[in-house]
């Protein structure tokens, strides 16, 4: 019985999202319109790869994490890092 070889693809097509379709993920999760904007541009200038140089296969799970960390920042450095239209609710004290 012979063993199959498994050989990897010659050419994947890859397509990026639109930048449309990055914010409306971004919003729909709950996230600030410029946090998508730079998710955009942070992946449009690596060409849509990971760190490893290798094709993201489904951006949206990257955007997942990339939402996720904005809400496990701590308080003081969101407030610092994050740009005037994120929003937050005010501590009662």
């Amino acid at each position: 019985m012979r063993k199959k070889s498994h050989q990897p693809a010659l050419f994947v097509h890859h397509v990026s999202p639109r930048v449309d379709e990055v914010n409306g993920y971004f919003v729909q999760n709950g996230a600030p319109h410029r946090e998508a904007e730079d998710f955009y541009h942070v992946y449009e200038n690596r060409h849509w790869t990971n760190t490893r140089g290798n094709f993201i296969k489904n951006w949206k799970i990257v955007a997942a994490r990339w939402i996720a960390s904005l809400w496990q920042m701590p308080s003081q450095s969101l407030s610092e890092s994050r740009p005037s239209d994120y929003h937050t609710v005010p501590h009662s004290s």
